[in-house]
């Protein structure tokens, strides 16, 4: 299992979950692709974007895609899982002009990017559709995400 540290902006741990990196059924192995601490409740991971953005952030949903954000120089923070935004989470975007949310290209993306953007008015969708942030990034390295964002903030 990878361990995934949620931490505060200041940089104490909150929590920590973990992800299997077996290739393998895992309902069949007796746990979850990802696993959280019993009676933890959902949060956003990678908070401190919250604190050291500017006018505009990322949301994104999952740990590594936000992860992948950060490695090209975006502000970014993410829900654990397109179900994993819920109202008490607008109030650490209200400050921002623009939420770029980006969805990832299923049902469970599309639903998160609606939610989000019905919940905060800033937000914008930004649908990636050759897979999550981290498939595109690995496709076709960090100008393929550049060239989505650009597209989406020209319109």
């Amino acid at each position: 299992m990878l361990a995934i540290p949620y931490l505060a902006h200041d940089g104490h741990p909150l929590t920590i979950r973990f992800r299997c990196l077996e290739d393998h059924n895992h309902r069949d192995h007796g746990h979850g692709k990802y696993n959280t601490l019993p009676g933890d409740p959902p949060r956003m991971y990678g908070v401190d974007s919250i604190h050291e953005a500017g006018d505009e952030i990322h949301l994104i949903e999952g740990e590594l895609d936000r992860v992948i954000a950060r490695k090209i120089g975006w502000h970014a923070t993410a829900a654990p899982g397109a179900e994993m935004f819920f109202g008490r989470h607008r109030r650490m975007f209200a400050g921002f002009s623009r939420v770029w949310v980006w969805g990832e290209p299923d049902d469970a993306g599309a639903q998160f990017m609606a939610k989000v953007c019905r919940a905060l008015r800033s937000a914008k969708g930004i649908r990636l559709y050759a897979g999550d942030m981290t498939e595109t990034y690995m496709a076709g390295g960090a100008q393929a995400l550049y060239d989505i964002y650009e597209k989406e903030r020209s319109k």
